[in-house]
């Protein structure tokens, strides 16, 4: 065994394989050595149990050096601590000083105890020591093993064994897409074990004769420690297959170019697409550009423009079938708003709540839940198909639908809004009957009112259209023709009222609304045919019930006007006290909820 220290590959083969391998010139050191154990060293492969010996593995014919940090090593203090500065000078002589000369011997006690000294020897002891030569650096060992004796040949082999075992991992992680043994670890773990358990198997069929009671071989006990060590080691190498082969396909995504890391590293991902960490504290990949993407194809339709869209269906097709919905829509309304009576307080589901808040709380609920479904992407094909109105491809439901419908927060809070403001004093003018009725009338005449000008007029063929904005200006034209409140008390100001003329109002709301229809625009956001539509239906019920004496018979109706949110706040009848309204209904919604609790 030679004093210098030999390359990778051929401390590999010094310790790995049977080949004779020529000897440098024996010394003192070597002798020692020897001495002291007369064992061949072998290469037990990955294994530290030296009960079995593993089978000679050749080195590959190219191996590729790997490329890795270069190790620290932590030099530690002599057993002793630090020698005294006497006996530096009467081992090494006057040639080192005492500081030189002690971490002289820390460097050789450590390779002793390390194991490395039969491979780095006495020599190359750092960039610092170039001046220590090796007759120098052989009187410092001879007195270190005079002083501290220890096993050099056991520390040698397993030194040996380590860098073995070092180097083949390198090797491997160097060129790991290959099967071989040689440089996969974990299955050579597995098919050593396998050939343990062949070997054990044949020696005991060989040996296993009785002497006396006894039974020649190992015990139950050991070959349970065995067998929990076999399954320990199977699943040691199935992750680290799994480990492998994972590793591999990504390495084969990156380097197609289609994939890069996630910030940990930990995963891949596309280009474009982010990382969040979840509740369990691990990285996920957000699919949520994907799936917005896939969903938002499943909404759209096959048509390629205005033209494809009608060449698929005829004008007849497009109008009678929506035309017939609605015209049974207002027949049913007409007939709830004539048969309608309220229901008893025991069959209320909300019996402290007036039927005022009762119903506009629903619709607004309603609204609200269908504002919810569009946030739900698995939802869009399904909402796109019945809750939206495209004039260029309808479905007679969605002249139903779509009043219920509100695609943008934006969109929801003001019409709510509204729904708020006139519903419950339009709802204690008429009644639940003829508010529901006119309600759902004018927003599917609305409805169609936008598909036959969108078919027949200059409308946008293409255009989807939702809301409940017809329906909210059918109730509107209903309150402010049928109503004889003349004055509006300000909110948060107690005895002040002005004047309200809901006539002129309306006739306003109807010059504003003409206006916009006929301003010349490039884009228009606004349905005015819907509108108008709803107008038409609230115009139409407020000249019926004028006509047929209403306001004689309104002064009979017992149930529902004694409910109303106005008459529970004590104001005077001819004047609209909203704030007044509102502290009503929460006062109502509170003392529901409490009756609820107990």
């Amino acid at each position: 065994m030679s004093l210098l220290r030999p390359t990778g590959v051929a401390l590999a083969r010094r310790f790995c394989t049977s080949a004779h391998v020529e000897q440098a010139p024996r010394s003192r050191i070597l002798s020692l050595i020897q001495s002291h154990g007369t064992r061949r060293m072998q290469c037990r492969a990955f294994s530290h149990t030296s009960r079995f010996s593993a089978k000679v593995i050749d080195p590959p014919q190219n191996p590729t050096n790997p490329k890795h940090q270069k190790r620290t090593v932590q030099i530690g203090p002599l057993p002793d601590g630090r020698v005294n500065d006497s006996t530096v000078q009467r081992i090494f002589g006057r040639r080192l000083s005492p500081t030189d000369g002690n971490n002289v011997l820390r460097i050789l006690h450590h390779r002793r105890t390390a194991g490395s000294l039969a491979d780095y020897g006495v020599d190359n002891l750092g960039k610092q020591y170039t001046h220590v030569n090796r007759d120098t650096a052989l009187r410092g060992l001879e007195w270190l093993r005079e002083q501290y004796p220890i096993d050099e040949a056991r520390a040698a082999e397993e030194w040996a064994e380590k860098e073995a075992n070092r180097i083949s991992y390198e090797l491997w992680l160097a060129d790991p897409e290959t099967e071989s043994k040689y440089k996969d670890p974990a299955r050579a773990f597995r098919e050593k074990m396998q050939e343990e358990e062949e070997a054990e198997r044949l020696r005991q069929e060989r040996d296993g004769e009785r002497i006396g009671i006894l039974h020649v071989g190992k015990s139950q006990f050991e070959r349970n420690i065995e067998e929990k060590r076999r399954q320990r080691l199977e699943e040691v190498t199935k992750k680290a297959e799994e480990k492998e082969a994972k590793e591999r396909e990504m390495e084969e995504k990156l380097a197609s170019g289609e994939w890069v890391r996630t910030p940990t590293g930990t995963q891949l991902m596309k280009p474009g697409q982010t990382a969040y960490v979840d509740v369990f504290g691990r990285e996920q990949v957000s699919r949520r550009k994907e799936e917005l993407v896939a969903y938002q194809k499943k909404s759209e339709t096959t048509f390629e423009d205005e033209q494809d869209m009608l060449s698929k269906t005829t004008l007849s097709e497009r109008l009678y079938p929506m035309t017939a919905f609605v015209l049974l829509t207002v027949a049913l309304s007409t007939a709830f708003a004539y048969n309608y009576a309220p229901p008893a307080p025991a069959y209320r589901i909300f019996p402290d709540l007036s039927p005022t808040l009762a119903t506009i709380g629903t619709l607004v609920a309603l609204n609200g839940a269908v504002a919810i479904a569009w946030r739900i992407m698995p939802l869009w094909p399904l909402m796109t198909r019945y809750f939206m109105h495209v004039p260029g491809y309808p479905r007679a439901v969605q002249a139903i639908l779509n009043v219920f419908s509100h695609v943008q927060y934006e969109h929801f809070l003001a019409n709510m809004m509204m729904l708020c403001l006139v519903g419950p004093v339009c709802h204690d003018l008429v009644g639940r009957g003829v508010f529901m009725g006119t309600y759902l009338s004018a927003g599917a005449v609305g409805t169609l009112a936008s598909l036959y000008w969108a078919n027949l007029g200059r409308g946008n063929i293409a255009a989807h259209s939702v809301g409940a904005s017809a329906a909210l200006w059918g109730v509107s034209a209903v309150y402010c023709l049928l109503t004889e409140q003349e004055r509006i008390q300000i909110p948060f100001v107690k005895d002040q009222s002005v004047s309200f003329w809901p006539k002129v109002l309306f006739c306003a709301f109807v010059a504003a609304e003409l206006h916009g229809a006929l301003k010349k625009k490039k884009v228009s956001t606004m349905d005015h045919a819907s509108h108008f539509g709803g107008m038409f239906v609230g115009v139409s019920v407020a000249g019926y019930m004028r006509a047929t004496g209403w306001h004689g018979k309104k002064l009979d109706t017992v149930g529902e006007g004694q409910d109303s949110v106005q008459e529970r706040t004590g104001v005077e009848g001819t004047t609209v006290d909203v704030g007044a309204m509102v502290r009503e209904e929460a006062k109502q919604v509170r003392d529901s909820v409490s009756r609820i609790g107990k």
